[in-house]
Order: structure tokens, then C-alpha cells, then sequence
């Protein structure tokens, strides 16, 4: 089998803690043929030390001039500057499996896709006691029903492999001032929308700590949670026994849905036909929910941004 370029695109911004991580991550793949481009969001930190630290050829850092605030204008200055066949992401606080980028390159070949979504397991906030004792709480993330996209799964950028023409075709990654959903949903519905041929492959790519929901995690310096999962992500025992935890939770949700929540199906027979209205004129279905409940464009983003920056009560 070839072995085509990989653009690996990470945003990041005065996280070298968690960055670091991240990047080790794709070093340890066993896939080699790839080139990262980190593109700091006007870093003031020590991130452009530690990415050049590690002396790869394959690794390049820009820092914008100007700070965004979020992770669309990062990105979007990244992808003019890939040179690979396919293009993935990597958000700063997320761990490639080692065998992520092979099994991707092998499978977008064989199901000719444009698209891909690959779950990962996401880890609930934890304390040093749960991970000691095992007691964290993880679940399957980014998993779409009967391998066909639906805009109420969230899947951030981590959990994307896509071809290169891609971002041609649909455009850039939008401002969060101009959205109730995040950008990277607005983009993946967009992406959709287009037509780009999506595939949903049935492997597990990544571990997903997203830092935005860790009250405190951008008042730190360090991150034991990190420390925990990286050093174990190569142990084959250690991931079945994360995908046997979650295999565990998913039955016991489905159990919950099914057999406690009975206004379930009420509920998506008033709901159905109104989303089939916004996404016919283009608009991502879970708009009307976020105008209601953040009642302006960008409010879910500045909710998470302030929940991180908030003191951490339990180290």
C-alpha cells in the first residue's frame, strides 16, 4: 500500500502542557509519512519553545500576530498551508491512538470517502482518586447512528480524516461571532450539506479530554489527567479495558432512553418535521436550541471558555 502526505492541522493557544501530549501522540504513530502544522493563536506562553523542542522536520509553528480567541482562525490559516493528500485534525487537548493514521489512510482508500468521522472515547472530568481507582466515567463519542451523519452528534475535529479537496469545495471553518453552533459543527453540517461523501468507519481513533469543560484547566500549568492516559495509551490492555467501560455505559444510556424517558418519541414527532425545515433553507437543526438557551451568536463558545478560566476548586 502507498503511503500518502498526511496534513496534521493542530490550533493552539498557551496550553504547551497539554500540546505536548497531543504532539507526542502522532510522533508514537506507526505511521510515518506525515507533516504537522501548528498555528499558535498569538501564544504568549512557551509553545513555540517546546513545538520546535522537538526537532522534527516534519513539524512547523506559526504564531498569529493577533489573538482570536477561538479555534476557526488557526485553522483556517493552516489549511492554506497543507501539502497532504488527506488532511486531519488534532485539537491541543486530544491523543491519537498509535494505529489512528494508518487505519485512516486505509480505510478513506478503500471506501473512496471525501469524509471521515472516527469515534473516540471521551473522558468525563476526573479526579486523581477516580483515575486511581478506576472509577472515571468514559463513553463513545462521535458514534452516528447506522453509519449515516446526523447533525445532533457532535464530533470535533479530532475525530476528522478528509480528503485534501475538501475544504475547497465548502470554504473555511466561520467566525464564532457569526454562529449559535460551534464552527467546526458548522462546518462538518456544511460539509454535509454540500454533498461530500461521508463514511463512518467503526474503529476507535483518539482520546478526547476536552479542556473547555475542566473548570479551571486554563488556570494550570499542568494536567494530571494527561499524564494519566498518555502514559497508558499504547497498552493493549488498558484500551480494552476503556473500551469494555464504555461498552458498559452505552448499554446502560440506551437502557435509560428506551425504557425511563417516555416522552421521547413525542418529543421527536414535533421535533422532526422543524428540523427538516431549518436544514432544507441550510441551518444547522440545533440552532433554534442554542439561540434559546445562550440567546447569542458565539454563546455556547464563551460559556466553555468561561467555565476553563474559572479557579479549580479540586486538584
Amino acid at each position: 500500500m502507498k503511503s500518502p502526505l498526511i496534513s496534521i492541522i493542530v490550533a493552539t493557544y498557551n496550553s504547551s502542557h497539554v500540546l505536548r501530549y497531543a504532539m507526542q501522540s502522532v510522533l508514537d504513530s506507526d505511521y510515518l509519512n506525515w507533516e504537522m502544522i501548528v498555528i499558535g493563536d498569538c501564544c504568549t506562553d512557551d509553545t513555540e519553545e517546546m513545538v520546535l523542542g522537538f526537532d522534527d522536520p516534519r513539524i512547523s509553528f506559526s504564531n498569529l500576530e493577533q489573538n482570536s480567541g477561538q479555534q476557526a482562525r488557526p485553522t483556517n490559516v493552516a489549511l492554506g498551508k497543507v501539502k497532504g493528500e488527506y488532511i486531519a485534525f488534532l485539537n491541543q487537548d486530544d491523543l491519537y491512538f498509535k494505529d489512528h493514521l494508518s487505519k485512516c489512510v486505509a480505510e478513506i482508500m478503500r471506501s473512496h470517502a471525501e469524509f471521515m468521522v472516527i469515534p473516540g472515547i471521551k473522558i468525563s472530568p476526573s479526579t486523581r482518586q477516580e483515575l486511581e481507582n478506576n472509577s472515571f466515567a468514559a463513553e463513545m463519542y462521535a458514534v452516528h447512528p447506522h453509519g449515516k451523519f446526523s447533525p445532533y452528534i457532535e464530533s470535533i475535529a479530532s475525530t476528522w480524516f478528509i480528503h485534501h479537496s475538501v475544504p475547497k469545495k465548502i470554504g473555511n471553518w466561520k467566525m464564532e461571532k457569526d454562529l449559535y453552533v460551534t464552527p467546526s459543527q458548522e462546518w462538518l453540517f456544511r460539509a454535509h450539506s454540500k454533498g461530500i461523501a461521508f463514511h463512518f468507519p467503526r474503529q476507535v481513533g483518539v482520546i478526547i479530554i476536552h479542556s473547555a469543560v475542566r473548570k479551571g484547566f486554563y488556570t494550570e500549568n499542568s494536567s494530571f489527567e494527561h499524564d494519566y492516559f498518555f502514559t497508558r495509551i499504547h497498552d493493549l490492555a488498558f484500551k480494552l479495558r476503556l473500551l469494555e467501560k464504555v461498552a458498559v455505559k452505552s448499554s446502560s444510556d440506551y437502557n435509560h432512553q428506551v425504557f425511563k424517558t417516555r416522552n421521547n418519541p413525542i418529543r421527536r414527532m414535533i421535533a422532526t418535521p422543524f428540523h427538516r425545515i431549518m436544514k432544507s433553507f441550510g441551518l444547522h437543526p440545533l440552532n433554534f436550541y442554542l439561540y434559546m438557551k445562550w440567546k447569542k451568536k458565539g454563546g455556547y463558545i464563551a460559556h466553555l471558555k468561561s467555565n476553563a478560566e474559572q479557579p479549580k476548586a479540586d486538584k
